[in-house]
């Protein structure tokens, strides 16, 4: 199981009769303040599951924040307290002609109604648009591979773009004995929740190049790519650096990407978040302390005998005894993802 896989959480219901009558559904994180993370599903989840006071995210009480209405905006925002999964970065969707995805859901498996958690591939099919209260959002007809199908349980499961690893859309329905289902388009939430932070992303960025070099375990060659991400994406090539304003204006979803990928191929040794972790328990914040970040140099490997190391100095190799050693080009501690 991929740790996006690990990010999808159960929906179910503290109401005995919503128990009684298999009622279950899906969600997934995309935000986190604090310790409250912010979930997406489905409106109709929510109904199902006995309404806003019985809703259940593995097994934890939750807080309904919004709410669509269940034939045309069919979304619900959740609000939960130390629930510790990974984040879906968001995403906008413009062409969607022949769009590859992957869906993970919960489903109700045998006699003994075992839940269990499935993932299954398809195409983007026909565009559509859904209304409400006159505005429109995007919808896409789910064309599921043969041999896989959707299952009751799947309704809030995320539709992630398969080359991307983001979320454009949020499983709603499904029809032809689960081999077709309509996706709406994450924007929605943006409809009714207009407090939504900046988690969606415009900026589109093809990560395939540092996917395949962080594979391939060739890190100084990734850590290169990085930073040419980085630069690329706040629009600073040409500088060929980031400033503060920078780093505090990075896109969130595509900060998420990058780190997740690093966390991916490295099996939890590198990434933006693996540092923040050990930068925030040396006493670290959003304000520049020099003495900290010296302190963060040395846990890292960036500094030894109190002097910075140059790039050729740096060990580019999981055989580092230094877990948080990478990224290192391009890193804004302040703003790291989590």
């Amino acid at each position: 199981m991929s740790n996006l896989e690990k990010s999808i959480v159960l929906i179910t219901s503290a109401s005995d009769n919503s128990r009684k009558a298999d009622v279950i559904g899906t969600g997934f994180a995309f935000y986190r303040k604090d310790n409250y993370t912010y979930l997406l599903t489905c409106a109709h989840v929510v109904e199902d599951v006995g309404g806003k006071e019985n809703v259940l995210v593995n097994d934890i009480p939750t807080e309904v924040l919004a709410i669509g209405d269940v034939k045309n905006f069919d979304l619900a925002v959740l609000g939960v307290k130390n629930l510790k999964v990974e984040l879906f970065s968001l995403t906008s969707l413009s062409a969607s002609e022949n769009v590859k995805f992957w869906i993970a859901g919960h489903f109700l498996y045998g006699e003994e109604k075992k839940i269990l958690l499935e993932t299954v591939e398809g195409t983007l099919g026909k565009k559509r648009f859904v209304r409400q209260n006159n505005q429109t959002v995007a919808a896409w007809k789910l064309l599921i591979n043969e041999g896989d199908r959707l299952r009751k349980g799947y309704s809030g499961a995320p539709v992630v773009d398969l080359k991307a690893d983001r979320v454009f859309g949020i499983t709603t329905d499904m029809e032809k004995d689960g081999r077709e289902g309509l996706a709406i388009s994450v924007e929605a939430m943006e409809k009714i929740w207009p407090q939504v932070p900046p988690v969606i992303s415009d900026v589109i960025y093809d990560y395939d190049k540092l996917k395949k070099l962080l594979s391939e375990g060739k890190w100084q060659e990734a850590d290169e790519e990085t930073a040419c991400c980085m630069l690329k994406v706040a629009g600073r090539e040409e500088e060929g650096w980031l400033r503060v304003e920078d780093i505090e204006k990075f896109p969130c979803s595509d900060l998420r990407t990058i780190d997740q990928l690093w966390v991916k191929y490295s099996d939890g040794k590198f990434g933006f978040s693996v540092q923040k972790k050990i930068y925030q328990s040396l006493g670290g914040t959003k304000e520049y302390d020099e003495k900290v970040y010296c302190s963060f140099g040395d846990k890292v490997g960036w500094r030894q005998g109190r002097k910075w190391l140059s790039e050729l100095q740096l060990t580019f190799s999981l055989d580092t005894h230094f877990v948080e050693h990478l990224p290192p080009k391009v890193v804004g501690v302040p703003r790291l993802p989590g």
